[in-house]
């Protein structure tokens, strides 16, 4: 007869245990491991992803991940930069593992998204911001790293993110589900301003990513009339009944100090989501897309550092009523300095994101050095190599603490708007005789004071377009209307209309120039009268 010791019996059935355990969410993103993933695809079935293009559609296939096998799940292209069917740098994919078998999921997970990481933050600014904001309470993705294989060969390391849907408000908000909305591209309300009472206005912009925000357009509209309510009466009671207004003064924070200036926090009113809590009734928000952060001169004209002052969070870009209101109201704004003050110390000392940054960077060295793409940002042709866009990265947070720490300390008045980094002899956008200029630009809708516009993009290394539009107040002259910074773009969103007015439009791209921007030959033009007021 075998004799068993109580410690050896503990062990025995530890190790069973361990053996029975379900792999989770939490070990797919752990932040120390480098995960595997492998999709297959076939051949047929990559030529029609491609073909599609602009247009990034799902296709059927294969999903591994160690002894996890998903068969027949959905996998498309991700994000702008992945949509142009001649580009040359690795793309972002999609997987969706119920789009063809309703019910599955993966850990949980109902998504699994695989960012290409080439934009200014390259692989490196998304796992540290996320990282600050989940260490601050704030709702984020999880986040690391993974080497992707396609069918069978090496296509380069991703970065991993935890895909904000129906799934992510399960994890991260338990009790009865709120609605989730997602703004993606630009329109009315993204601001997070009230744009009357059309619930198919809002529409346009904030699209529902759960069951329950199909049904709740009306709160929504409800906390856009709140926090103009807060910025027109300088009351912060309406703006802390509808928003978590410390979580909001924290993101505003994390996202300045890190130089994420595609947000509604800085110069532009999208990438981010919305969820209502149903236990308080308050919201949430939720930034995404963090991949351009620790960059200076976006775009070559974007002032991140200088344009954009830690004491005063009000950088360029159309007016936001809530940063408006934080602003212009002095408890508010002594409470966001207070914030933004031990975030700086917390979490943004260079010495610290240095050394995070290093530790990134020793995790994926070797595997960096398989990748079959570019070592270089395809915001920075000039990067030579990884070690030169971290040293690019600490540039800047060295600056950027410097900065903020003087500006905290001294806030003085609040700044005048900075008119962009502008060269000896700069000259402002204007059409040009660039080749491979945008062609077919086309009215997508159009309501009272809203016109959304639509172009194929035909350029190379383009700095970004510019929408032209010319009324009867410019006496028909096309002037300079709507920048799109940023390659790939193919959409904008007009919402400076007047009702039952007659507008034309064109667009162009612009280039980077020793001299400014220069431009290219302007589209077809389009012609298109809004709406008048009563009409449906």
């Amino acid at each position: 007869m075998n004799h068993w010791s109580p410690t050896l019996l503990f062990i025995s059935i530890g190790l069973a245990g361990l053996q029975a355990a379900e792999p989770s969410a939490d070990e797919f993103y752990r932040r120390d491991t480098v995960q595997t993933i492998r999709l297959t695809i076939s051949k047929g079935n990559l030529q029609k992803m491609h073909d599609s293009l602009p247009e990034r559609i799902y296709v059927p296939g294969n999903f591994r991940w160690g002894d996890v096998k998903l068969k027949n799940v959905g996998i498309r292209y991700k994000g702008n930069s992945s949509s142009r069917p001649e580009q040359r740098h690795k793309r972002s994919f999609l997987i969706k593992v119920n789009e063809f078998e309703k019910g599955t999921r993966f850990l949980g997970l109902r998504r699994i998204a695989l960012d290409n990481g080439v934009q200014f933050g390259s692989l490196f600014s998304e796992p540290v911001i996320t990282d600050i904001l989940r260490a601050e309470g704030i709702p984020a993705s999880r986040h690391n790293y993974a080497r992707v294989f396609l069918n069978d060969k090496f296509i380069g390391v991703y970065g991993n993110v935890e895909r904000i849907d129906e799934s992510f408000v399960a994890t991260h908000f338990p009790g009865k589900k709120g609605p989730l909305y997602k703004v993606h591209m630009p329109g009315p309300g993204a601001m997070l301003n009230y744009a009357g009472d059309d619930v198919n206005e809002y529409k346009k912009a904030f699209e529902p990513k759960t069951n329950a925000a199909d049904k709740k357009y009306d709160e929504l509209i409800e906390l856009f009339r709140d926090i103009e309510l807060g910025l027109k009466t300088r009351d912060a009671a309406p703006l802390e009944q509808q928003l978590r207004m410390d979580e909001f003064m924290k993101t505003t924070a994390i996202m300045l100090f890190a130089g994420c200036f595609d947000q509604l926090t800085g110069w532009n009113p999208h990438n981010y989501y919305l969820y209502r809590h149903q236990g308080t009734g308050r919201w949430s928000y939720i930034p995404w897309d963090l991949d351009v952060g620790f960059a200076d001169r976006a775009f070559g004209r974007l002032p991140v550092l200088e344009g954009w002052n830690a004491a005063w969070p009000v950088p360029g870009g159309p007016p936001k009523p809530i940063l408006e209101a934080i602003v212009t109201q002095p408890e508010l704004l002594k409470r966001y300095r207070a914030i933004a003050d031990g975030i700086l110390e917390k979490h943004f000392k260079p010495k610290k994101l240095h050394r995070q940054f290093d530790e990134l960077h020793a995790l994926i060295r070797d595997d960096l050095a398989k990748d079959p793409f570019p070592s270089r940002r395809i915001t920075n042709p000039n990067d030579k190599g990884y070690e030169d866009i971290l040293n690019k990265l600490k540039q800047f947070t060295t600056k950027r603490y410097q900065l903020a720490r003087r500006q905290l300390d001294q806030p003085g008045k609040r700044p005048k708007p900075h008119p962009g980094y502008r060269p000896k002899n700069h000259r402002d956008p204007a059409p040009g005789n660039a080749p491979n200029g945008p062609t077919g630009l086309k009215v997508v809708s159009a309501s009272h004071n809203t016109i959304r516009l639509q172009w194929n993009d035909n350029a190379e290394n383009e700095a970004g377009h510019i929408v032209q539009r010319a009324s009867r107040e410019s006496n028909w002259k096309f002037r300079n209307h709507i920048p799109r910074p940023g390659r790939s773009e193919t959409e904008a969103v007009d919402d400076r209309g007047e009702p039952g007015q007659k507008y034309r439009y064109r667009v162009y791209a612009v280039f980077q120039s020793p001299r400014g921007m220069a431009g290219s030959k302007p589209s077809n033009e389009v012609e298109i009268t809004t709406k008048k007021k009563g009409d449906q």
